[in-house]
């Protein structure tokens, strides 16, 4: 097959020795028993993937996942993540214990479309083949399953063409939506390979991974990816379903395990996630705070669980619970998990996460049943309102929303209530007040300071009272609106008829800067008044110090004064400026200060001379 997106992926499931690993062999031509132990001991130990091809020329990918009770930990780890279930029944044996745990796990981890192979009809006869049937379709019943039953031989090959047919009607019904957004990769082995380095493998969940693409671990450590595989063969991009080999650099293999999660953006690890769980009809009553064994992806972890509105959870119920973990996890929203018992070690149920990084004691009233509602736009909505200040990403809000960020763009994109700033989703309302309260205080600034009514961007973000990056995208909306309520120029954000002074602050100007140039060198002491702060904005006047403003003019002058006399004299004293003036000690000083300040002159001592610009 050439490198095209997996649009199924399909997890295996059954009693040991029903014949799992070889109808997958007969099926794609992979052996998926890769350990030496699988194959002297005749059972598999590990998952084990194989790529199959479809009539319809869709791809599919088989997680092959062992079958003994001792391996269903190793099970869990291979069916997390999975489509459909391919459920193996040997005709000889009927229903088994496995059988039916297995089935316990692919109902907690939402696993319900799927097909059964009763296996091994080349060994029986016809009736015992019909009784299988009714003994598997019972089961089916009892859990709420719809599956067709088809029997096979993986040793003839009789019945598989009708199996093979069977899952392509399947892949037909699937969409890979898990293609969208963050790439994530739960790891299951990690080696190094001489020639090559450090080899991580694992079914990628979502996202597509290239090579050159930087990833995470929850621990924050990074990794760039320097070549991909899909199922073996050297891949330009792994696709979400594909069995995916990375030969990663920039990370030691002492920093990497089976059990990690590879991330496209960092995402850190949690310790409690909230969750709704649900008890198996055949499981034990569940305490608050019972601890029980969790298994999410290729991680397995204890879990304190504490219901949060009753104190015990009866078999076959279901509630929200806190889960506090002995090891932190990589989770998102819509993640599934298993529970087991600890002794005896038993399925006893599992949940979807709601909230992975919850916060305070108890959740907020309301949060926890909008994210089990899957209700998208309602949800949305919600965690914009937990942070009504920053804004948030459709990729950001895929990490609290149990949606991918297309979807969760296709919602909020249809609510009125939300609104899109740049590539930020907030609140409609949260908008309109912070709009108002930049307008406020531009009035306000214009009203105090005609002549300089402009906020600087800092001060307008911290009018808005946003976060600096959903400030500046309101800025550049407002700005780019066919009638702007604000203008935004060399020196601020201003309103745009701010620009009008008033007639009496326009006279008080002008004869302001008459004043001033009447004054020459000896300009009268005054406050920095609007007049004067307007003249300066204008270039009209300078300031020589605090209360002493001169006319623009005036000052060039001045200035050519000192430059003159320290090309006639090598350098100007303070009484030599005093008297080539006629002025007092006062101006000079203040003028020598002013020349200093302008880059023309440098003190030496008792005196000034000129800076190397001006020689």
């Amino acid at each position: 097959m050439d490198n095209r997106p997996i649009v199924l992926t399909i997890g295996t499931a059954g009693h040991v020795d029903h014949g799992k690993t070889t109808l997958v062999r007969y099926m794609t031509g992979t052996d998926t028993d890769r350990l030496e132990e699988e194959h002297r001991r005749g059972i598999s130990i590990v998952p084990g993937y194989a790529e199959l091809e479809l009539p319809g020329g869709r791809g599919a990918s088989i997680v092959d996942v062992p079958g003994h009770e001792r391996f269903v930990k190793n099970m869990v780890a291979g069916s997390t993540g999975v489509d459909a279930f391919l459920l193996v029944v040997a005709a000889d044996d009927g229903v088994m214990p496995q059988t039916r745990e297995h089935l316990d796990v692919l109902r907690v981890l939402g696993v319900r479309r799927g097909i059964v192979a009763l296996t091994k009809i080349d060994i029986v006869d016809e009736e015992t083949v019909e009784l299988a049937e009714l003994d598997v379709a019972e089961l089916l019943e009892s859990v709420g399953f719809e599956a067709a039953i088809i029997p096979v031989s993986g040793v003839t090959g009789k019945g598989v063409d009708n199996l093979l047919v069977a899952l392509d009607e399947l892949a037909a019904r699937s969409e890979n939506v898990r293609a969208d957004g963050l790439a994530r990769l739960p790891v299951d082995r990690v080696f190094v390979l001489k020639g090559i380095g450090l080899v991580a493998t694992g079914t990628l969940w979502s996202g597509e991974i290239r090579p050159g693409d930087i990833l995470y671990t929850g621990a924050g450590r990074r990794a760039r990816v320097r070549g991909v595989q899909n199922h073996g063969r050297p891949a330009e991009v792994a696709y979400a379903s594909a069995r995916t080999a990375l030969d990663l650099v920039g990370i030691e293999a002492a920093e990497l395990e089976s059990g990690d999660v590879l991330l496209s953006s960092p995402l850190p690890a949690t310790g409690a996630f909230d969750a709704g769980i649900r008890l198996l009809e055949n499981a034990s009553t569940l305490r608050h705070v019972t601890r029980l064994r969790l298994y999410h992806g290729t991680r397995a972890t204890n879990a304190r669980i504490r219901l949060l509105d009753r104190k015990e959870l009866l078999p076959g119920e279901r509630a929200l619970a806190r889960l506090v973990l002995q090891e932190e996890l990589v989770v998102l929203p819509g993640d599934r998990f298993v529970l087991r018992s600890s002794g005896p070690q038993n399925t006893v149920g599992g949940g979807t996460i709601l909230d992975p990084a919850p916060t305070g004691r108890n959740p907020e009233p309301g949060w926890l049943e909008a994210l089990e509602s899957g209700e998208v736009v309602r949800i949305v909505k919600l965690a914009l309102a937990r942070s009504p200040k920053k804004g948030m990403t459709a990729a950001e809000l895929s990490l609290v929303v149990p949606a991918t960020p297309v979807e969760i763009s296709t919602a909020a994109g249809s609510a009125s209530e939300i609104v899109l700033l740049g590539d930020l989703y907030t609140l409609a309302r949260g908008v309109k007040a912070a709009r108002a309260r930049l307008r406020e205080a531009l009035k306000r600034r214009a009203a105090e300071r005609p002549e300089c009514p402009e906020l600087s961007v800092a001060e307008a973000r911290t009018a808005t009272r946003l976060e600096v990056r959903l400030a500046d995208a309101l800025l550049t909306e407002m700005v780019g609106e066919d009638e702007p309520e604000i203008r935004v120029g060399e020196t601020g954000v201003s309103l745009p008829d701010a620009e009008e002074i008033p007639p009496e602050l326009r006279q008080e100007v002008e004869e302001l800067l008459e004043a001033l140039r009447q004054a020459g060198a000896e300009p009268p002491a005054t406050g920095a008044t609007p007049a004067v702060h307007l003249l300066l904005k204008r270039g009209d006047a300078v300031r020589l110090t605090d209360g002493l403003f001169a006319a623009a003019e005036t000052a060039e002058a001045t200035l050519e004064e000192i430059k003159s006399t320290c090309r006639e004299e090598g350098e100007i004293t303070l009484a030599g400026l005093r008297d080539r003036l006629s002025t007092s000690r006062k101006y000079a000083q203040a003028w020598l200060e002013y020349s200093d300040a302008a880059g023309v002159t440098r003190r030496v001592g008792d005196t000034r001379i000129l800076t190397r610009r001006y020689r």
